[in-house]
């Protein structure tokens, strides 16, 4: 009955969890390609927001402004229906979601970045140029060490973020975790056994990540 705990509930979701395991492919495919486009993208929107040319400075404000001002639910519907809509092309849900959650995590990975590089030691990077390196080789072997320690911590929690992201997938037709779940909580009525499965996965999961990253974390610190 719906709203009483019964032993039954858990056993219909231990009897689902192979298929609900599946839609996690889903959820891992689409957080880790995102994560690592919204690296690159990000990467290379920094390397505008510090560029010497006022009009990329300005492109690049714009754009993290522009993906940092709405929700993430927003920017998967307007990717998946509006947008291949206004171009006629015919984007298939997981594609989308990918697009979607990059293009809105690199803004935030930008930002980032550049908060590390600003906050480096810069009197590393001139003592590099005096040794005779180019500012393009200080930087790669005296700002970007530093830089990468400092971001690092902020980057793990980026990666969480697009992870708790990835849940609402579901509403373009992705079938990953939650969307399996919240069909097979629907139809038995277990909604209460459906979705703590559901956040027991994720907290594992989040857990795994902070570890991983506490241990590059300490791989990555000075001697």
């Amino acid at each position: 009955m719906n709203g009483t705990l019964t032993t039954s509930g858990w056993v219909d979701v231990l009897q689902t969890l192979p298929v609900m395991l599946a839609g996690l492919k889903y959820t891992a495919v689409i957080s880790v390609t995102s994560m690592l486009a919204s690296l690159v993208i990000g990467l290379l929107v920094t390397a505008m927001r510090l560029s010497s040319h006022a009009s990329l400075r300005v492109l690049a404000f714009a754009y993290v402004q522009l993906f940092r001002a709405f929700s993430t639910y927003v920017y998967i519907l307007f990717i998946y229906f509006g947008l291949a809509a206004f171009f006629k092309i015919n984007m298939p849900p997981v594609e989308a979601a990918i697009l979607a959650l990059s293009l809105l995590n690199s803004a935030y990975v930008s930002e980032i970045y550049r908060s590390a590089i600003v906050n480096t030691d810069h009197g590393l990077h001139e003592a590099a140029v005096c040794t005779g390196l180019t500012r393009g080789q200080a930087f790669m072997h005296a700002t970007l060490p530093q830089a990468a320690r400092i971001a690092l911590p902020s980057l793990v929690n980026q990666f969480v973020v697009v992870l708790r992201d990835s849940s609402i997938v579901g509403v373009i037709g992705v079938a990953d975790i939650m969307f399996v779940a919240s069909k097979a909580a629907s139809v038995r009525y277990l909604q209460f056994e459906y979705y703590t499965a559901v956040a027991c996965v994720f907290v594992l999961l989040v857990f795994a990540i902070s570890k991983v990253g506490d241990y590059f974390e300490r791989k990555l610190a000075p001697p």
